[in-house]
């Protein structure tokens, strides 16, 4: 009997599981299209012009990180919460991480209007490059608050399983967007030929036709509701809370963003050839890795939701079953890259050292890609569902800072290396991490209930 209503219980949580990864993923691969289709389109004008934008989007990948930790970080809160079918917190919650996401794009908008020239030679010292990316970077700024405010909504509601709306959102999205990057980097239906401004003018319609679909959802949506007084109103419980357990995950992903940005400024500093690889190296890697990160996404969300409802023994066990799962998705989707290498190597136009470069690094690609699903399920899955977030900070600093980027630099600079070579140096931190997170998941000591008793909760102010 015990061995039948074990399979059951694995049947129903692999059946909920999947009911949140796929729909993460999808929402992942759109995002991760319009990445794709931009750098497809851009590459078309050359090397130079994909390279510019690419680092250009720097400034947007650390804004995206970094409200990606801020909604995460309100996502340990909001799942136990959610276990606890508590809407009136989980709406308070969401206004403290609205506010601040709003504030950080707010920051990164001024900060690319008014010097996309010293941006760029951040990464660069490419006069070209700098040139393309200061025409890029103005006109794609004023997508960055849209973004803010989208994201962390999609991110919120997904924590509460609330699924299908970012699918429906990103839909949309992605055909507007490339649409419209067609009309203006090419100049079609009597628009001008904008170039690399072309595919800004793109992304921002994009961003807005975003917005504009999640407000119009949101005035109906009762788990995670959009009130004025939510927004503005302050709870000092709910900010030690959020500063205690989602703090950690922001400079957790800020640091884990700064770092990603200093493996650019290495590479770019390597040369064009090193930009452009690892450029379609990482869209690629998204592409194919979007079930991976909605794997993890999904995982915190059970393991968040049954310690908010007291499971403890339930949610132990489903974070074994949930590791393995991920570490199968991750097999498949590194299997994909390799099988699909020569068809992404074919949308662009290279030269014949960056396709050498390219063909090679696809391989190294593979092996980290299955090595940093295993410590996304436990990161982002299981430790942050558990609340288990300063570790997580620790883990993610040391490893990345204090062994992978001095490697990478090593190898780059002083030793001269190939750039496959250097890029497995420079994601180390990757293969480091297995090995320390299967000991912690073994431990237990991720779990922790980090909601309030219910006379604690209810000093919260109302919405």
């Amino acid at each position: 009997m015990e061995r039948l209503k074990l399979k059951s219980n694995n049947k129903f949580l692999f059946r909920w599981f999947l009911s949140l990864a796929i729909p993460v993923g999808l929402q992942n691969l759109l995002t991760y299209s319009v990445a794709l289709m931009d750098s497809i389109m851009v590459g078309s004008l050359g090397e130079v012009q994909l390279s510019a934008v690419t680092i250009a989007n720097q400034t947007f990948f650390l804004l995206m990180i970094c409200i990606y930790g801020l909604a995460t970080g309100a996502s340990v809160l909001i799942s136990q919460y959610w276990g606890e079918k508590d809407t009136r917190t989980i709406a308070k919650v969401f206004g403290i991480v609205l506010r601040l996401s709003l504030l950080a794009g707010a920051v990164a908008t001024v900060s690319v209007i008014a010097a996309p020239y010293q941006v760029m030679a951040m990464y660069t010292n490419d006069h070209q490059v700098i040139e393309y990316g200061a025409q890029y970077l103005p006109l794609v700024g004023l997508s960055f608050l849209p973004y803010a405010f989208t994201n962390t909504y999609l991110t919120c509601v997904r924590s509460v399983e609330r699924v299908k709306i970012a699918v429906i959102t990103y839909s949309i999205s992605f055909a507007v967007n490339v649409f419209f990057n067609y009309v203006f980097i090419f100049g079609k239906f009597g628009a001008p030929a904008m170039g690399v401004a072309g595919a800004a003018m793109g992304t921002v319609i994009a961003r807005l036709s975003e917005l504009a679909i999640v407000l119009v959802y949101a005035k109906k949506e009762q788990r995670v509701k959009l009130s004025f007084k939510c927004l503005v109103q302050n709870d000092k419980l709910l900010w030690k809370d959020y500063l205690r357990y989602a703090l950690p995950v922001v400079v957790n992903e800020m640091a884990w963003s700064v770092g990603m940005s200093v493996q650019t400024s290495i590479l770019g500093h390597m040369g064009v050839t090193a930009v452009t690889t690892v450029g379609i190296i990482s869209t690629v890697m998204r592409v194919t890795t979007i079930f991976v990160y909605g794997s993890a996404s999904a995982t915190l969300v059970i393991i968040g939701k049954y310690i908010g409802e007291q499971q403890y023994d339930t949610a132990r066990k489903s974070a074994n079953a949930l590791v393995w799962a991920n570490i199968l998705i991750a097999g498949l989707s590194a299997a994909a890259l390799l099988l699909l290498k020569n068809v992404f190597m074919g949308l662009y136009t290279l030269t014949p050292e960056t396709y050498a470069a390219l063909d090679a690094t696809m391989y190294v690609a593979a092996f980290i890609v299955i090595m940093q699903a295993i410590g996304l399920s436990c990161v982002v899955g299981v430790f942050r569902g558990g609340g288990d977030t300063m570790f997580c900070m620790i883990l993610d600093i040391i490893t990345m800072w204090a062994m992978a980027l001095p490697l990478g630099a090593l190898g780059g600079f002083v030793w001269h290396l190939s750039i496959p070579v250097v890029f497995l140096f420079l994601r180390f931190d990757e293969v480091v991490k297995v090995f320390i997170c299967l000991w912690r998941l073994k431990s237990g000591k991720w779990l922790n209930n980090v909601t309030r008793a219910n006379k604690d909760k209810d000093a919260f102010a109302g919405c």
